[in-house]
């Protein structure tokens, strides 16, 4: 809890100036510098998969790490990062002419420096994420976010357009990469010292083939529904699918990024301890349902007036994807940042992925199949596809812990009950509304009454929940 209070507060900060730098962006910048940025964005994150961070995890997995190994991972990183910004430099002016963007060549090739530098700081980010220096983590990426957003700003006001962004990003980059490897350096948390050895980085390479094949299958996974659904149903029907699941995927990142860092960490270290890990699943599942509950609930309860009111009538056919995925988005959370990091923990990443790759590929298919049915089949697919992932991900997540599934299903009877009764709160105070409410009235009412009855019977029928909570996030032993 400690860690998540921390990373919480740097997402929170990332998604807000990420926000205002998006207003900012659209008052300054015109469509054609959006299409360049588009393309940047896109690089960067295919650049993600090949800068060795799913070999670095397998640093958090292993109890101790030899100074030959850290040495050798070290420079494995280098290497693939040199790699990747070389392709994407000498890239660039075929990709410019590809895309018909001119500008882009340069624009790729400033950015390939910052390619280069996140390779590195991925190393000393996963030691400092290993021995939970959270608060050093968090801290650097708000100063790296304000940094960026604060330099490309100005920058973009100024005239200097994309250029102001990629500047920002490769400054920002290159700081927070420098004072990543001072923490780790300072801190004494790798051993480090000149050698290299193919045989040092065999179980990184074992642990992250799997974790990198998990990332690429879900990022290709995410795409190609989408363009399914566009081959088979158009742009119309895609646009409204895209932009439901898009919004909730942005609400479970923001909820994943306070969790996500500490979860593997902690559970790593407990894996010897089944009892301990058993327990401190449990605890992280009921304390992460207390919150999941309620939120993605409570979207499925307002959707009908959140999205004329916020986003405007052109997206209501959007309305009955935000209702029925939010719902399937808890179970979504609950699987992404504990079964998954649990089998993690435990060395057991070929699960995870072959999980996924089982899921996902029944999952294309069908979709290849039944998507000229129309948007509704289109969905159920997506709500058993999802529970289907789920509830495999967590048969094997059980095998691994003192408890049963069905143990894990009652620990969010509390949550579960209490959601109800504030679905019951919210949609009597809906229909006794009076007359003169508006949409956005009764919105804010809604979300006024959901919130106030979900902490009022939280507070009456799960106090502990609370009070371990708080004794956690004050620095406190909880019994």
């Amino acid at each position: 809890m400690r860690g998540v209070r921390w990373t919480a507060i740097s997402a929170t900060f990332a998604a807000v100036t990420a926000l205002l730098f998006q207003l900012i962006k659209a008052r300054f910048l015109v469509p054609e510098e959006f299409a360049h940025l588009s393309v940047l964005m896109i690089i960067i994150g295919l650049s993600r998969n090949l800068e060795a961070a799913g070999f670095n995890r397998g640093v958090i997995q292993k109890d101790d790490v030899s100074s030959e190994e850290a040495s050798s991972l070290l420079v494995f990183n280098v290497a693939i990062s040199l790699f990747a910004a070389g392709l994407i430099y000498f890239a660039s002016g075929p990709l410019a002419i590809f895309f018909e963007l001119p500008r882009l060549g340069p624009y790729l090739r400033i950015m390939s420096l910052a390619v280069f530098f996140q390779g590195p700081a991925q190393f000393f980010l996963v030691f400092l994420e290993k021995y939970l220096y959270f608060k050093f983590i968090s801290v650097i990426q708000i100063a790296r976010q304000f940094l960026f957003v604060t330099l490309a700003t100005i920058l973009i006001v100024m005239g200097w357009g994309v250029l102001g962004f990629v500047l920002g990003h490769v400054v920002a980059t290159i700081i927070s990469a420098s004072l990543f490897a001072a923490g780790g350096i300072k801190n004494h948390l790798a051993a480090l010292k000149p050698y290299f050895g193919i045989n040092e980085l065999r179980p990184f390479v074992k642990f992250g083939i799997f974790v990198t094949g998990r990332q690429t299958l879900n990022v290709v996974t995410r795409q190609l529904d989408e363009l399914i659904i566009l081959h088979f149903l158009g742009p119309d029907i895609m646009g409204v699918y895209f932009f439901g699941k898009n919004m909730l995927e942005r609400l479970r990142q923001l909820i994943n990024m306070s969790y996500y860092r500490l979860v593997f960490p902690l559970l790593s270290r407990l894996k010897h301890d089944q009892t301990r890990l058993s327990e401190a699943y449990y605890r992280m599942s009921k304390y992460l349902s207390l919150l999941a509950f309620p939120v993605f609930i409570g979207v499925s309860l307002t959707a009908h007036l959140f999205v004329p009111v916020v986003f405007g009538v052109q997206w209501m056919d959007s309305i009955i994807v935000f209702q029925v995925f939010s719902v399937v988005f808890i179970f979504k959370i609950l699987t992404g940042i504990l079964a998954s990091n649990l089998l993690y923990s435990v060395n057991r990443p070929g699960t995870v992925f072959g999980i996924d790759l089982a899921t996902d590929l029944v999952y294309v298919l069908a979709l290849m199949l039944l998507a000229p049915l129309g948007i509704d089949v289109i969905i159920v697919l997506y709500v058993i596809y999802q529970l289907l992932k789920a509830l495999a991900m967590q048969v094997a997540a059980h095998r691994q812990i003192s408890y049963q599934l069905y143990q894990y299903v009652s620990n969010f009877s509390i949550p579960l009950a209490l959601s109800l009764v504030m679905v019951a709160a919210v949609l009597g105070f809906q229909f006794i509304a009076p007359p003169i409410f508006n949409a956005a009235m009764l919105l804010a009412g809604s979300i006024v009454v959901g919130a106030s009855v979900y902490a009022a019977l939280t507070w009456l029928f799960d106090r502990q929940s609370i009070k371990d909570l708080k004794e956690m996030v004050l620095y406190r032993s909880v019994s």
